[in-house]
C-alpha cells in the first residue's frame, strides 16, 4: 500500500491546485437532448453503450462545484416525485450521485452504460414527470392490490427490472431504479429489495463472479453489483476470500481488502489497482472523514469514507432546508432554490423508514 498512499498524496496536491469554477444555468432547458439510453436503457444494459463520456455530456468535464450542484439538484427533485425510499433518500442519493459526477473525487469507478444513463437523465429533470421517465424505462406499473414494496418487472416492463416500488400512498406507484448503484430488484420475502442478481434477495446466493456480475452475500441476500456499471466494467476474483469490481486504470499493488487515509482520501487496492477517493470532497466536510481499516463488504472502495465522529443521527428538516443524513455526514439542499415545495418528513418501506424530502413543485 506504500504505492498508494504515494500516489493519492500526489492526487491531493494536483486537487487543491485546481482553478477557478465558472458559472453555469442549471435549470436550462433540456428538450430534445435526451440519450438514447435515457429512453431505453436496455440499450446501454446490452453493452452498445460504453462508459464515462457517452452522451451530450462529459460528466469528467465538470468541476467538483458543477458536481455538487448537479447531484442536489438530481436528489431533491427524485425524492420530492417518487419518495425518498432507499438509495432515493436525499443524503444517501448525494453520495451516490457524487460517486458518479465527481470524477475528481472517484476517478477509478467513472459510471458506464446503464448507471451512467440513469444518472446522466436525472441531472436534466425539471419536472415529475421528467422524473418519472428515468426513474422507468419501461412506463410506470400499477400497484398491486395491497400496500407492499416489489419489483416493477413482476408481470411488468422488462426495461423496468432494475426497479423497486413502493404502493402505500393511495394507489400511486413510487420508484426506486437501484441502476443508479449498478444493482437491480430482487424478492426477498414478501419484499422488493435492490440486490447484485434478480434472484438474490434472499437464501441461496453464492458470493463469486458471474461475467461482470459481483455477487456477495450476506445474512440478508446478495448485496453485490453489476461490474459493467462502473470502472473498468469486469469483475474480478483476487483471493478466496473476496472478489471486486476492477478499477479503471493500471495495475500497480497487491490486491488487499482495507484502506488507509491520507490528508482525506481514502487509499486502497482490492482489484490490484491503485484507489484514491476523497472522502473529504465526496461527503462534503472540511477534514476527515476517512476511517482506516478494513472495506466493509471487501470490494466496497468507498467504505471507509464516512464521519468517525457523526454530524447527525438522522435526516431533518427547517422550513425549506432539507438535511439528509449518510455516512454520519450531512447533505443539505434549500428546496425553494431547486424550484420545489417546502421540506417535510416522509415516512417510506410501508411505515419503516423516514426521511426528509422536499415537497413535489
Amino acid at each position: 500500500m506504500r504505492t498508494g498512499v504515494a500516489i493519492a498524496l500526489s492526487i491531493v496536491s494536483v486537487s487543491l491546485g485546481a482553478g477557478t469554477v465558472a458559472c453555469f444555468d442549471l435549470f436550462h432547458s433540456t428538450a430534445g437532448i435526451l440519450t438514447a439510453c435515457e429512453i431505453d436503457a436496455q440499450v446501454c444494459a446490452d453493452g452498445s453503450v460504453d462508459a464515462g463520456t457517452d452522451g451530450p455530456i462529459d460528466f469528467c468535464a465538470w468541476t467538483p462545484v458543477e458536481a455538487r450542484a448537479h447531484a442536489s439538484h438530481a436528489c431533491a427533485w427524485l425524492g420530492a416525485c417518487q419518495t425518498p425510499m432507499g438509495g432515493n433518500a436525499f443524503g444517501e442519493c448525494s453520495f451516490s450521485a457524487l460517486l458518479a459526477y465527481d470524477c475528481e473525487a472517484n476517478p477509478g469507478h467513472p459510471p458506464r452504460g446503464e448507471e451512467r444513463a440513469l444518472w446522466d437523465c436525472l441531472w436534466q429533470v425539471q419536472s415529475c414527470a421528467d422524473v418519472e421517465r428515468c426513474v422507468f424505462p419501461g412506463g410506470v406499473p400499477a400497484c398491486p392490490p395491497v400496500a407492499a414494496t416489489t419489483c416493477a418487472s413482476t408481470g411488468g416492463a422488462v426495461a423496468n427490472r432494475d426497479v423497486r416500488v413502493e404502493c402505500t400512498d393511495a394507489g400511486v406507484t413510487h420508484g426506486e431504479n437501484c441502476g443508479l448503484r449498478g444493482q437491480t430488484c430482487a424478492t426477498s420475502g414478501a419484499s422488493g429489495v435492490c440486490a447484485g442478481a434478480a434472484a438474490g434477495g434472499g437464501s441461496g446466493c453464492t458470493s463469486e463472479c458471474n461475467g461482470t456480475h459481483l455477487h456477495w452475500c450476506v445474512d440478508g441476500g446478495d448485496i453485490g453489483v453489476d461490474c459493467a456499471s462502473n470502472g473498468a466494467g469486469r469483475c474480478g476474483v483476487f483471493s478466496a476470500s473476496w472478489a471486486a469490481c476492477v478499477a479503471a486504470g493500471d495495475a500497480g499493488c497487491t490486491p488487499d481488502a482495507s484502506a488507509e487515509c491520507t490528508n482525506g482520501y481514502a487509499v486502497s487496492c482490492p482489484s490490484g489497482v491503485v484507489e484514491a477517493i476523497d472522502c473529504t470532497g465526496l461527503l462534503q466536510v472540511i477534514d476527515g472523514g476517512c476511517v482506516p481499516g478494513p472495506l466493509n463488504a471487501p470490494f466496497d472502495w468507498t467504505s471507509a469514507c464516512s464521519v468517525a465522529a457523526a454530524m447527525c443521527a438522522g435526516d431533518s428538516c427547517n422550513g425549506y432546508t432539507l438535511t439528509g443524513c449518510t455516512r454520519g455526514a450531512q447533505f443539505t439542499t434549500d428546496c425553494s432554490a431547486q424550484g420545489l415545495g417546502t421540506c417535510r418528513m416522509v415516512r417510506t418501506d410501508v411505515g419503516t423508514q423516514t426521511h426528509a424530502a422536499c415537497a413535489p413543485p
